[in-house]
């Protein structure tokens, strides 16, 4: 690919340095600590500004100097490889991405010039189509799920999140990147209404039509149809969370009567509280990850008194055993589900993070069908990753279990501000206990049905009417459509850009040699 049409010159801005400080600061509130929607909205156009006035390798330089920056400061209390590379070091990682697709803007959208020298309006869509398809095939693969996704920032905005329902997660990191590239497409024409009156109306109406869509999605919502009662204990008295899990297994080193002692008293406080909440008339019963630690003998035992008491008290149990194994076999998170009959009917190994050994295409949701509806699980990371979840709207899942627990009490929220996208996603609701941070209910639509924070009760127990019918939603149907449309869309109009490229290079050169 050539670098750009001979011809072409930057457009001059004597505060475009500005725009890439401003750019910067938003940049650091759109992933990681602090995601927040305005910034999704206007941190990149701030970007595209930028790069469009500048010399092609100074402004990618300069840009990728700013993002590292934004992201050092989004990722400083929640990077995920903490472990393997300081802040810095994961903030130009993580910025190498983004500056990929503000590069590739640059040097397309000069190639779509239209005949009187301006860009054309089907340029807005280079830049979100390669960010799409970026984020899609990104975060579909990473091993720590899609929680790093710009659409993420959306999770308070409860309308423009039901347009998850339609194009999964990816509408969200679609529809305001086409914004900020609408409005730098604008800015070039200096905001004249005669100028750019015809593309605002388009991208004018697309998101009026989001925004109804979303209104009129939750002003409809059903609040009628059965429900269940769920109740959730977490954490009893000092047990629950990292900590313990921590904890048990320096004693599984060096002192396997105290673990098992330890184990056998997180069981009997577990089953105690299971059935004083099965009395109370719970109808499910929920523990979070990792609410029992123990050798694989002890969790068998522990399986068995919990299909005893789902039996003799009539409920459905969901524990979530941390099985220990000697070095050298992995260590074990499951997500076990009792029926009332005391038989076991779901047995899930977590997959995020490699703990079930298998690669995420190969992961699979299990269903159980009960007077309930629908019934399925996963535990804590695995919610992070939308393309396998999304097997739960394709199973026509109603209730999905999440036993999660959490470390860090500074950093423990952000699993649970995007939970609410899978619910809306499938279509489905959504129970996450979580030993050591927040415990939520969702509903289908991503309301709040309860929420119990560890970090400040000493009951520990959430109960929450949960619907027992999931709602219907374009998504579960078609999954990753909206994605692969992207893909296919920036492959198109960049073929279509280097050509035209080609074009312009052959008639410019045509007309001086002339």
């Amino acid at each position: 690919m050539k670098k750009e049409p001979a011809s072409y010159q930057p457009v001059f801005d004597r505060w475009s340095y500005l725009w890439l400080a401003v750019g910067t600061l938003l940049m650091a509130f759109v992933a990681g600590s602090w995601p927040i929607a305005l910034a999704a909205w206007l941190a990149p156009l701030f970007f595209l500004r930028f790069m469009h006035t500048q010399k092609l390798w100074r402004g990618t330089l300069l840009t990728m100097i700013g993002l590292s920056v934004a992201y050092t400061i989004g990722w400083w209390v929640q990077n995920p490889m903490s472990a393997m590379l300081p802040a810095p070091a994961f903030g130009f990682i993580a910025a190498l991405l983004p500056s990929l697709a503000f590069l590739v803007d640059r040097l397309l959208a000069p190639r779509l010039r239209a005949p009187y020298g301006g860009m054309r309006f089907s340029t807005t869509l280079i830049y979100p189509l390669f960010w799409t398809a970026a984020e899609f095939l990104l975060y579909t693969n990473m091993i720590y799920g899609a929680y790093g996704s710009s659409a993420n920032a959306f999770h308070s905005s409860p309308g423009l999140m039901q347009l998850t329902s339609i194009t999964g997660l990816w509408g969200l990191t679609f529809l305001p990147a086409w914004f900020a590239s609408v409005a730098n497409w604008a800015w070039g024409r200096a905001f004249s209404w005669r100028e750019m009156h015809s593309g605002a109306a388009v991208f004018g109406s697309v998101l009026l039509l989001v925004l109804a869509y979303g209104d009129i999605r939750l002003t409809l919502a059903s609040t009628q149809g059965n429900v269940v009662r769920v109740h959730t204990l977490t954490a009893l008295e000092e047990y629950g969370g990292a900590l313990i899990v921590g904890e048990m297994g320096s004693l599984f080193k060096t002192d396997m009567e105290t673990l098992r002692s330890k184990t056998a008293s997180m069981s009997v406080r577990y089953i105690e509280g299971t059935i004083r909440e099965a009395r109370a008339g719970a109808q499910i019963v929920v523990w979070p990850e990792a609410s029992v630690v123990g050798i694989p003998e002890d969790i068998d035992a522990l399986a068995a008194r919990a299909g005893e008491v789902a039996r003799e008290q009539n409920i459905y149990l969901a524990i979530g055993p941390y099985i220990l194994h000697p070095e050298g076999e992995l260590d074990e998170l499951r997500l076990m589900v009792f029926d009332p009959a005391g038989k076991m009917v779901l047995n899930h190994l977590k997959y995020a993070y490699g703990w079930s050994g298998a690669p995420l295409s190969e992961a699979q949701l299990q269903t159980v069908d009960t007077p309930y509806g629908r019934l399925s699980g996963v535990l804590c990371g695995d919610l992070d990753f939308p393309g396998v979840v999304k097997q739960a709207g394709k199973k026509g899942v109603d209730i999905l279990l999440v036993p999660s627990m959490e470390g860090d009490p500074d950093d423990s929220n952000w699993h649970v501000k995007y939970a609410a996208f899978r619910s809306v996603e499938n279509g489905l609701s959504l129970v996450r206990p979580t030993a050591g941070g927040v415990s939520i209910a969702i509903d289908p639509y991503g309301r709040t049905l309860a929420w119990m924070d560890h970090h400040t009760t000493d009951n520990r127990v959430m109960v929450a009417q949960v619907p027992t019918q999931r709602v219907f939603t374009f998504y579960a149907m078609a999954g990753d459509l909206f994605a692969w449309l992207s893909v296919v869309g920036f492959l198109f109009i960049a073929g279509w850009a280097i050509f035209r490229g080609h074009k312009t290079t052959s008639e410019e050169t045509h007309h001086a040699a002339d």
